[in-house]
């Protein structure tokens, strides 16, 4: 029977994770659609309990019945899919005539229809069996405990199953019917064995001489405790969850570690109580457990702010490679567990306890189970639906765990005060108030010292954790902290229903970040281009102006403002989250106000959810979502999604679709651009090499160059693009990557990113965990025999280019490109052959053919600008480079080297560059690659350049200079005059 228990926990879980995603393709990933589904599935168990409860008292065998329930949610499973079908046309039906802000009424009659029955049949299995097995009163509470650790043990399992095993291997529907299967199994099972095995108190049996009931006060308090730990359980649960996203990352194996570790935290704590002996106070056990939580609240909080600086150094020490991704994934659980494990511990402590005091005939433990279930699960509804949707956004993370300690404390005092009165024609005393109240009275002032103590550690949090970090963390947590604080500005921080927002400016790099749940998502820096670009090329590609346009995904609004900059009438931006749109006003300089200009419309709510019920249709569709390896984004990348967008597009629209190839795979950028072939068969690829951007029409799309022309010379859109160093045609049509002959190439034969089965979702974790930053795209710029087909090459039979615009396009590529990209060296090349005697196309070659290791053509281009007198900190800095390279190449005792030339060089620059960070840093590589007495008296001369912030130092330098001759110090002398500090 314990079989069949522990397999009914896991097959629960797995329908609740597969059903939640079924819900999420038709309601929506936002926080208000998720509020609205656990609340469905909680409320339909509690209901099912209080219901079936009943029954379970009144039928001859309860075991039969819970073989009925089982058999009836399996059979139901299987019609789960059909009647979703049936019930999203309901929805389509209902919420376009619902402003979007009150849509959670359709949104909780379509979920609770479609999970109304399932889960009446699921809340009644517990107390029937509770209720066949139990022979005493004394006995409820460790038959409950057993069989509530069993169910909660098998959940664990079945929770981590699914969704790491199961549904990444088959999907969602094949998942789902193996469950019904198991299902269908266990109760026929169930049936076979509940002939064999009566009840163990039948109906209408008197009740044992041994059965003690408790009082009513003691009932009350329980179950208005079981109420408000019902509440905090769920407000924990949705408070860890975001806590631990922005510490381990919000991907989807994330979020199923974290909801098996809090499962099995139930389990082990139920698990525990089984096998206590028989005996002791209920009521008290259960005032304990609540004291044992705010206590272990306590205890925890120093460790959450410590939390990303330990997890930092755990995948620092880690090897990333496939075989190590299990190790991470362990690593990953031990965090969860190491957060959730004791808080859950107590709560699987907590519910048998408390229900057993509200128990008061055996024959009727049903009923008074489910009673104590419908009471359990006011709290949990409560707790989910405040806890996310108005509690978080209103105090954030720190005021849910100061509300969940006060609620605690109360639970405990309603308990212990309840003790302390007299029982009934006993004759005792009732207890001093203040001493039955004490443990929690201690306990409360330890919460209020150390809460209040640690005011704003999740803005802290927020600011020291680094989901991309690979680079060796500091030795201490306070070292990591001085250096992030002396590093970042805060500028805004919140929490909403979906996430927590923060934004930060780099003083050093003048840059300006935005961090959602952790991870940049957005900045005014190095991926500026991408969202630049993102927001012009479907205007300037499309067969005509766009006038009503969507944009999925804010971030800094950099997008929406680029789009904007063209003639466009409407513009509907969709965000999941609005504190990221609070956050993306203050990129005002750099979106150009997108968020305030009237044309903008901002709409808080699911992409998916919002295309389904867009009232038009638009010429123009961005989407710029986060990364797919967030929980829930992968779903912007499916073949439903991108049908959607196509039923919403007009005749001619125009789909862009940004993805990314680093820290992903070929097979996963292939997988994407082939989904979105199937809906959009005529596509072309752009910018490169670390982001792509797509460019999807049903029909070809016409090009005609004076007309983009003329677009890319308004005011506004050549200001927007100049800023990335885009400034005419030539500079935007070598942003092309792929042509749509060159795409399909590309994309291959494969399978199809589907919501059913979304590859994507699963496999994209993993390639961030390699963190793979070199992914090859067969970039059509570089390859002979395709590239002809691209645009730039029809454009540049008419329109040769001039060293003006191959020098812009050397500036945006090198800016944009990594140093070894041969796309630099093949502009520089470019730039060289159109400007051959211009010192800067010199420098820039060489400095591009240096990076990929070409020491020969280096030294023959930047060589003789040296020897001409250049010194420009560019030059010398790539000089000094190189023959750092030849000097290390060539190093041996047998061969004598003159380093004189260069030093000297060095040297001059080095002194009238003090602060050039890139020039010093060369010179001094260059002194530590000749043997230690090579750079003589010189070696000391660049003291003074390399500190030019010591102030004494620069003085005494002066001094020295001028008791001297006045050419003693020789061109040394001037070194000093343009450090810092200097008089």
């Amino acid at each position: 029977m314990a079989a069949l228990l522990f397999l009914s926990g896991a097959t629960a879980l797995v329908y609740e994770l597969v059903w939640s995603k079924y819900l999420g393709n038709v309601l929506g990933n936002s926080g208000q659609a998720h509020a609205v589904v656990l609340a469905t599935f909680m409320g339909g168990l509690a209901l099912g309990a209080f219901v079936f409860g009943r029954t379970a008292d009144r039928v001859k065998n309860p075991l039969a019945l819970y073989g009925v329930l089982e058999l009836g949610v399996g059979l139901y499973a299987l019609a789960f899919p059909y009647v979703l079908g049936a019930l999203e046309h309901l929805w389509l039906t209902l919420a376009p005539h619902v402003p979007e802000g009150l849509r959670v009424a359709p949104r909780l009659l379509v979920s609770s229809l479609s999970l109304v029955v399932p889960t009446l049949l699921m809340g009644g299995t517990l107390p029937a069996l509770v209720r066949h097995f139990a022979a005493s009163l004394a006995g409820v509470r460790k038959e409950l405990a057993r069989l509530y650790a069993i169910n909660s043990l098998g959940a664990a399992v079945g929770v981590y199953v699914a969704g790491t095993r199961l549904v990444p291997l088959v999907g969602l529907s094949a998942s789902a019917k193996l469950a019904a299967g198991i299902n269908v199994l266990l109760a026929l099972a169930a049936l076979a064995l509940a002939r064999q095995h009566p009840p163990a108190v039948t109906v209408g049996a008197a009740a044992a001489a041994e059965d003690v009931a408790y009082p009513r006060r003691a009932v009350r308090a329980a179950l208005v405790g079981v109420m408000l730990s019902g509440f905090t359980s769920m407000l924990y649960q949705v408070t860890w969850i975001r806590l631990l996203s922005i510490v381990l990352g919000a991907s989807t194996y994330a979020f199923t570690l974290i909801l098996t570790a809090f499962i099995l935290g139930i389990g082990l704590g139920s698990f525990w109580l089984m096998t206590r002996k028989e005996g002791g106070d209920s009521l008290k056990l259960y005032g304990w457990t609540q004291v044992g939580l705010v206590l272990s609240l306590c205890v925890a909080l120093p460790l959450y702010v410590r939390l990303p600086h330990l997890f930092r150094w755990s995948e620092w020490m880690l090897t990333r490679a496939v075989e190590t991704w299990p190790v991470f994934q362990g690593i990953t659980f031990a965090f969860c567990c190491l957060v959730l494990l004791v808080p859950t511990f107590i709560m699987g402590i907590a519910f048998p306890a408390a229900a057993r005091v509200a128990t008061a005939k055996v024959s009727e433990v049903g009923r008074q189970l489910g009673g104590v279930y419908l009471w359990n699960t006011a709290g949990t509804l409560s707790g989910s639906v405040l806890g996310g949707l108005v509690l978080m956004p209103f105090w954030g993370m720190q005021g849910n765990f100061i509300a969940g300690a006060v609620a605690n404390l109360l639970s405990a005092a309603l308990a212990f005060r309840a003790l302390a009165e007299p029982r009934e024609g006993e004759g005792a005393k009732a207890v001093p108030a203040w001493r039955t109240l004490a443990p929690v009275g201690v306990t409360a002032v330890l919460a209020v010292v150390v809460l209040g103590g640690m005011h704003g550690w999740p803005q802290r949090l927020s600011n020291i954790a680094a989901i991309r970090a690979h680079q060796k963390p500091p030795d201490s947590y306070a070292k990591l902290v001085e250096s992030t604080e002396k590093a970042i500005v805060p500028r805004f921080y919140a929490d909403d229903t979906f996430a927590t927002v923060m934004v930060g400016d780099l003083p050093s790099d003048n840059l300006r970040f935005m961090k959602i749940n952790g991870k940049t998502d957005a900045s005014n820096g190095s991926d500026i281009e991408t969202q630049v670009m993102a927001g012009h090329l479907g205007a300037l590609l499309h067969p005509r102006d766009p006038k009503n346009v969507l944009v999925i995904g804010s971030g800094a609004a950099i997008t929406t403002g680029s789009v904007l900059a063209h003639p466009v009438e409407r513009l509907d931006m969709v965000e999941i989250s609005p504190a990221v749109i609070d956050a993306a006003r203050l990129f005002k300089a750099d979106n150009r106000n997108a968020v305030d200009d009237p044309r903008t419309h901002v709409h808080i709510d699911d992409a998916k959810t919002f295309m389904a019920l867009a009232p038009i249709q638009y010429d123009l569709i961005i989407s710029v979502p986060s990364n797919p390896w967030v929980s829930g984004v992968s779903g912007l990348f499916t073949r439903d999604f991108f049908q959607l967008v196509d039923k919403h597009l007009t005749d001619d629209g125009v789909m862009v679709q940004w993805i990314h190839t680093y820290e992903s795979n070929r097979e996963l950028v292939r997988l994407v651009i082939r989904t979105l072939q199937d809906t959009f068969p005529h596509a072309t690829t752009w910018l490169g090499p670390e982001d792509l951007v797509m460019v999807a029409s049903r029909k070809p799309l016409s090009f005609n160059a004076a007309e983009v022309a003329a677009r890319m010379a308004r005011p506004d859109v050549k200001a927007d693009l100049a800023r990335v160093e885009i400034n005419d045609l030539f500079g935007l049509l070598s942003k092309q990557v792929h042509t749509e002959a060159g795409q399909k190439d590309f994309a291959g034969e494969g399978p199809i990113n589907t919501d059913d089965h979304n590859l994507l979702e699963y496999a994209s974790p993993v390639a961030f965990f390699l963190a793979n930053l070199d992914v090859r795209v067969n970039d059509e710029r570089r390859s002979p025999e395709t590239g002809p087909g691209l645009l730039l090459h029809q454009y540049l039979r008419d329109h040769p280019p001039t060293a003006e615009q191959a020098a812009g396009l050397y500036r945006n590529v090198e800016r944009y490109h990594s140093d070894k990209d041969p796309t630099v060296r093949g502009v520089a090349a470019l730039w060289r052959s159109l400007a051959p005697e211009d010192p800067a196309s010199a420098l820039a070659l060489g400095r591009a053919v240096l990076a990929q290791g070409d020491l020969t053509l280096a030294a023959s281009l930047l060589e003789p600008e040296v020897a001409r007198g250049g010194r420009s900190p560019e030059l010398v800095t790539e000089y000094l480079k190189l023959v750092t390279a030849r000097t290390w190449a060539s190093r041996t005792v047998w061969t004598p080297m003159n380093a004189d030339g260069a030093l000297a060089v060095g040297r001059e620059a080095a002194a009238l560059h003090p602060q050039d960070a890139k020039l010093q840093k060369a010179f001094k590589a260059y002194c530590e690659a000749l043997p230690p007495d090579a750079c003589g008296r010189t070696s000391r001369m660049p003291t003074a350049a390399l500190h030019p912030q010591d102030a004494k130092l620069q003085k005494a330098f002066k001094a020295y200079c001028e008791a001297l001759p006045p050419d003693a110090c020789g061109r040394t002398s001037r070194m000093p005059t343009a450090a810092p500090g200097a008089p």
